[in-house]
């Protein structure tokens, strides 16, 4: 009797053991789901706001153009917007001048004294923006290896390289034989595979890929692609345009360009020379939102790529998500 007694005691505690377990996994996978449904749901709304905030900065920019044909940093869109309270949650952004930047697909250019001009401002962009004293890297050859990727056929320039070059690769792939549509395409081509993390994150915030060419704002490009534009730009005629752009932005290129003149004591022609008609501008027609919404559980980050095609027309074209 005493064995039999000590064996139901086993079974009873066996069955308490089962039972425990299960109504564990069964209230953990409770707990997840809830967890996940209200993921979910925090993540619709934050994209709901995240749609209503791309169609309130195209009507902004529409209104922009309409009230004022020339684009600097001391307007409305390139303000950044202080984070805004709404039921639930927060959202905050700012707009970027996509053509204060370097457009990698200007070398597909059909002008070819312009496209020329692109290649070079891009091999010295390069040099200046990734300079460190720990690696030196040299990117000379590097505009035709870029213009082989993009171009549609596949005949390499004479530092190019094409489909015969990425086929041999593990993985073996082809240029894309297309315009480039994030910069991050660029770890593809030759000799770019080594770039590190924070080259590559450098480049992010100096260069774009837009749809087509696209000129330069004088009165929003960064340091760096400034110092790119020319062999003589200098550090000091740099500095000097972005305090005097800040103070009064220029409403045509030719006020530029006569700084320019001031500022070296070359004549007119010298710089039209080596600056081609139409690579510099006043405008932009390409903007960046950087939105961030935090809703609930979700920290959401919306990057949105808008083209103002008119006083009407803004399209959307680009968009990708990323979480904090």
């Amino acid at each position: 009797m005493r064995k039999q007694k000590g064996f139901a005691l086993l079974t009873v505690l066996l069955v308490v053991a089962l039972v425990t377990m299960v109504m564990s996994e069964l209230l953990y996978n409770q707990h997840v789901q809830i967890k996940r449904s209200a993921y979910m749901i925090h993540q619709a709304h934050s994209m709901s706001v995240a749609y209503g905030f791309e169609g309130w900065v195209k009507k902004g920019l529409a209104a922009d153009l309409r009230s004022n044909k020339v684009d600097h940093l001391k307007e409305q869109w390139a303000q950044k917007l202080v984070p805004i309270d709404f039921e639930g949650g927060l959202v905050s952004g700012e707009m970027v001048d996509l053509q204060s930047r370097l457009n990698l697909n200007n070398v597909l250019e059909a002008d070819e004294n312009k496209r020329k001009f692109w290649q070079k401002v891009i091999e010295r962009h390069l040099a200046i923006a990734l300079k460190s004293d720990q690696v030196v890297r040299d990117f000379s050859g590097f505009a035709d290896i870029l213009t082989d990727w993009v171009d549609e056929n596949d005949e390499p320039g004479d530092y190019g390289a094409e489909s015969s070059t990425y086929l041999l690769k593990q993985p073996a792939y082809r240029a894309a034989n297309q315009p480039l549509v994030m910069v991050s395409e660029l770890q593809n081509l030759e000799t770019m595979d080594k770039l590190a993390e924070w080259e590559l994150d450098t480049l992010k915030t100096q260069v774009t890929a837009l749809p087509k060419v696209t000129a330069i704002n004088v009165n929003t490009v960064n340091k760096q692609v400034l110092l790119a534009l020319t062999e003589w730009m200098t550090e000091e005629i740099v500095q000097q345009w972005l305090v005097q752009r800040e103070v009064e932005p220029v409403t045509k290129v030719e006020d530029f360009i006569n700084f320019l003149i001031d500022q070296t004591g070359f004549d007119k022609a010298e710089i039209e020379n080596d600056l081609p008609e139409g690579v510099l501008s006043v405008t932009s027609d390409y903007f960046q939102l950087q939105a961030q919404i935090d809703y609930g559980e979700i920290r959401q980050l919306v990057y949105s790529i808008f083209h103002r095609q008119s006083e009407q027309k803004v399209v959307l074209v680009q968009r990708w998500l990323g979480y904090a």
